[in-house]
């Protein structure tokens, strides 16, 4: 057999090709990574998708042709176990991302064993952060309690009011009025929050209005609407706003689509499609605000996929939605980062190591 000198030159386009395939920025659709001040405050803005899977953001893929979170340069999947079920639900599940501590099944801001645990929400506030809970669902929902609620059921949702209204943040919007005005105990926790300036408002007007905080919007008695059964953007348009009110200023925002979760108890592909699209719109905002502002680290991800959804073959470029069960699954959910510290939410993480990787980031500037 002769043996043939080697290409040389195929050797270097192979090698380039090589090159450009690994590179993390490669996609024209990615921002662009951006030098970091380390001696000045680190604001964080958490995007929460409850029920958010691979498979959900695929379906919003697929009825949009693009999505913002193809825009941000650094990826990874995370593990949603509770301390004591493969299958976890939004409170144990935020608990662990907000805390480092794995919990059980329905706790929310306590371990195991019961005791306290000192979420990054209640952490920040001592370091004089401002602070923003905005979410689809209601205000005393599990997800939103694990950031100030510390309690073994997570369905308590007038004693979790009660806590809101001891640890309540600067800006907040959601649902839930009937758990703070229309309790058993009689008492008007809204009236209170009033009393100690709060400002109160329950529309997309009346928060236009809002020059100062602290401000709170009760938006729906109870849980609200689905998006394309008439409920307003107040997600988008309380998120921008937060962003605003908060501008000049360190800050913790947290802002959850709480609804994709809902349709994939539903196993309602339209709710979970239009759901999942509202969340990605808030988080384009949230990127492009970072892009736009020195030291603001956001991070988008989900507490756990809920529906089993998967995308099966139709006819040709179209898909059949087959939901497994109305409850959630336990496969690892996705999670997409920007700003100073991104680069540290790739690859497969336990959703323990949120807090520590958030905390890290937000400790390393304090302490310049």
């Amino acid at each position: 057999m002769i043996k043939r000198p080697p290409n040389i030159l195929s050797y270097l386009v192979l090698i380039i090709l090589i090159f450009n395939s690994c590179s993390k920025n490669n996609s024209g659709n990615q921002v662009e990574v951006i030098p970091i001040d380390q001696n000045e405050k680190l604001s964080i803005i958490v995007l929460l998708g409850d029920g958010m899977g691979i498979s959900q953001i695929t379906a919003a893929w697929y009825a949009n042709s693009s999505l913002n979170l193809q825009r941000y340069p650094h990826t990874g999947l995370v593990l949603t176990h509770t301390a004591n079920k493969l299958v976890t639900e939004s409170g144990s599940s935020n608990t662990s991302m907000m805390t480092g501590v794995k919990t059980n099944y329905g706790f929310i801001g306590i371990n195991p064993n019961e005791d306290h645990l000192e979420t990054l929400y209640e952490y920040l506030r001592k370091q004089g952060y401002y602070t923003g809970i905005i979410s689809t669902s209601f205000m005393t929902d599990a997800t939103m309690a694990a950031l100030f609620s510390h309690r073994k059921n997570r369905h308590d949702y007038e004693d979790i009011a009660y806590d809101y209204y001891h640890e309540y943040p600067d800006f907040g919007v959601a649902g839930g009025q009937k758990h703070f005005d229309a309790r058993e105990d009689h008492l008007n926790l809204l009236d209170s929050l009033q009393n100690k300036g709060v400002h109160i408002f329950h529309s997309l007007i009346e928060m236009n209005k809002v020059i100062s905080l602290p401000a709170m919007g009760m938006m729906y008695e109870s849980l609200p609407p689905y998006l394309l059964d008439g409920r307003d953007d107040f997600l988008f348009q309380s998120s921008k706003k937060a962003l605003n009110l908060f501008a000049n200023k360190e800050f913790f925002l947290f802002i959850e689509g709480a609804q994709i979760d809902k349709s994939g108890h539903d196993m309602n592909i339209e709710n979970q499609v239009a759901e999942t699209l509202e969340f990605d719109r808030v988080s384009g905002l949230a990127l492009d605000y970072a892009q736009s502002h020195k030291n603001v680290l956001v991070v988008v991800l989900s507490d756990h996929e809920c529906g089993g959804l998967s995308l099966m073959q139709g006819d040709g470029f179209s898909y059949i939605p087959n939901f497994a069960a109305n409850e959630h699954s336990g496969e690892m959910v996705p999670i997409f980062a920007f700003g100073p510290g991104a680069e540290n939410f790739s690859g497969i993480m336990d959703n323990t190591d949120i807090y520590e990787i958030l905390k890290h980031q937000i400790d390393s500037h304090l302490n310049n």
